[in-house]
């Protein structure tokens, strides 16, 4: 079994750092699942008037006001079925500051769109596409596209103005046995939302039963057609509660 970033790769997935091959080879029928360990190095990003609206992204799961250097970090990465029957890959990233925060989200393949899906937060009701592609370095790169909301069968694309688009790189320095990353979420309009950087080592290991209860989201949504950047409209999107 393919993971769903080999499949949105294709042939390109073996130009990946081995390293980053196994991070991102995780397949449910493998049951497998991984923990990663670091310190970012800095975090940055959000003006003063953000800070309400980042304060609010902290119920969802998508964005959190706190900023600094050195902070302890962990992300799980679990490979499951959700109850569409989809293969999807959870990511709960976990900043340790005085209050841990969450920047977590659910990453699916569609074969329809032939890419990655992302679904953010921990209610799937934003929504946007990922474009993958390999560095010079062996490392990946994952750029998101223009955000869809979803709420009660009605979907709104997200205006550019309070939208921001994410890019994420990571790769795999033989050196110091670390991997890096590099994340920067933007907005058109108003400049960096947040970014962070800093290194962490992987630990893998095969879970026994089901995954655990925080790493599902509140809400589950799957897109089932082609989604056209042009209209920015998702054409049919299923969701249980």
């Amino acid at each position: 079994m393919r993971s769903i970033y080999e499949q949105a790769l294709g042939a390109e997935y073996k130009q990946l750092h081995p390293q980053l091959q196994k991070k991102f080879g995780l397949t449910s029928e493998a049951k497998t699942a991984s923990i990663c360990k670091g310190v970012m190095e800095e975090i940055w990003g959000g003006r003063a008037y953000m800070y309400p609206f980042l304060q609010l992204g902290t119920l969802k799961h998508i964005t959190f006001p706190e900023r600094g250097r050195n902070i302890p970090f962990t992300l799980e990465n679990y490979a499951y079925q959700n109850s569409f029957g989809q293969e999807c890959v959870a990511w709960i990233r976990k900043f340790h500051f005085d209050k841990v925060r969450h920047f977590d989200a659910t990453m699916y393949y569609c074969s329809k769109r032939k890419g990655i899906v992302d679904c953010l937060g921990i209610d799937q009701d934003l929504i946007t596409d990922i474009d993958i592609s390999v560095l010079h370095n062996g490392g990946i790169r994952l750029l998101s596209g223009p955000l869809v909301y979803y709420k009660k069968g009605v979907e709104i694309p997200v205006p550019k103005f309070i939208s921001g688009t994410a890019e994420a790189q990571e790769w795999f320095d033989e050196k110091k046995k670390k991997f890096h990353i590099n994340v920067e979420v933007k907005n058109k309009y108003f400049g960096t939302i947040f970014g962070y950087k800093g290194t962490f080592t992987i630990d893998y290991f095969v879970r026994n039963g089901d995954i655990p209860e925080y790493v599902k989201p509140r809400r589950e949504s799957i897109v089932n057609k082609s989604l056209s950047i042009d209209n920015l409209g998702i054409d049919s999107i299923k969701t249980l509660s």
